[in-house]
């Protein structure tokens, strides 16, 4: 379970390891929060957004490194972003309709600070710059489209 929120462009994220069942019910309500730090922060922010339900079952593969100089550097490769209306549980496989092209993938640096001098110039050299991409937002964005044209008939 994983409450994500941004504060001064920044993002934090509060997790919590639940089976997902339990998960559920505590979405449901017929399972109490934990009583901890970050179980009171979700349940505030589930009461906050009063009938939160599974809506949108989201998956991808992902390659994750890190610094060998600085381990709080660290760079992700997603590929193929997917997602699907039905079937909301994680048993459920992973299918669903591509969000990207299958020949690409969506890297993410990440650090606490700026990005390694070394690293600016190999993304200046291939002419690579800062850009904004939700997964969430890009299905969302996906099945308005779709709606819209009338050509999106996944249940």
């Amino acid at each position: 379970m994983e409450l994500k929120k941004k504060y001064r462009s920044v993002v934090y994220k509060r997790r919590l390891i639940l089976p997902q069942s339990d998960a559920l019910r505590c979405i449901d309500g017929t399972l109490p929060w934990p009583k901890t730090q970050i179980g009171g922060e979700i349940a505030y922010a589930a009461g906050f957004y009063s009938g939160l339900r599974p809506a949108l079952f989201l998956s991808y593969e992902r390659d994750a490194f890190h610094g060998v100089e600085d381990v709080q550097f660290r760079i992700t490769f997603d590929s193929q972003i997917r997602f699907r209306l039905n079937s909301l549980t994680l048993c459920s496989g992973t299918g669903g309709i591509s969000i990207l092209p299958p020949d690409r993938v969506l890297m993410e640096l990440k650090t606490c600070g700026s990005l390694p001098l070394w690293m600016v110039r190999i993304l200046s050299s291939l002419g690579l710059f800062k850009t904004s991409f939700s997964k969430y937002g890009a299905a969302y964005q996906s099945i308005t489209t779709a709606r819209q044209e009338g050509t999106f008939h996944y249940a």
